[in-house]
């Protein structure tokens, strides 16, 4: 009887010896997409051309919901003349992050953020927004990948007008 209670006990303690690697293990992998999605927001934040950007979006499987109409900008090519549209009429485009959270359980990664941009508009005048950006990524060849992004800025139910430059 003392026999099987040893063998029982050690059964025990190598399943727990084994189920911690597999947790610390899975934690090491979602620490390191963790960081390499956070690196991607930051490329995609610091990119100055729409080439830059849609190094960073799964070209076969990407759609834009964005804070101008249409409603959806569904494929590379409308969301490559979305980014075009902006990048085309903006110089001296710089964004930092005011808040950045990123999640992932190794497969899918989710970045959520509020982005101040400013930039110069092509009459010369200053022009600055505060963005509510989520990102859903995937992996591509290994590599995370952006499949939808949608961006947002609080809207004034009194009047109808975006608030492109609230604060928390």
């Amino acid at each position: 009887m003392k026999r099987l209670g040893m063998t029982i006990a050690a059964i025990v303690g190598v399943a727990a010896l084994v189920l911690s690697m597999s947790v610390s293990a899975n934690a090491e992998g979602s620490a390191k997409d963790k960081k390499a999605i956070e690196d991607v927001e930051n490329k995609i934040i610091a990119a100055t051309t729409t080439d830059e950007v849609m190094k960073y979006y799964d070209q076969n499987d990407i759609d834009l919901y964005d804070f101008v109409p249409p409603l959806q900008y569904k494929g590379a090519t409308a969301v490559h003349g979305d980014l075009d549209n902006f990048f085309n009429n903006a110089k001296d485009v710089k964004g930092n992050f005011v808040e950045l959270v990123v999640v992932t359980d190794g497969k899918l990664g989710m970045a959520r953020s509020i982005q101040h941009f400013t930039w110069t508009g092509q009459d010369g005048k200053a022009q600055e927004a505060t963005l509510r950006v989520t990102d859903v990524f995937h992996k591509v060849g290994g590599k995370w990948k952006v499949i939808h992004s949608h961006v947002s800025v609080p809207v004034d139910p009194k009047t109808g007008q975006a608030q492109m430059n609230l604060q928390s």
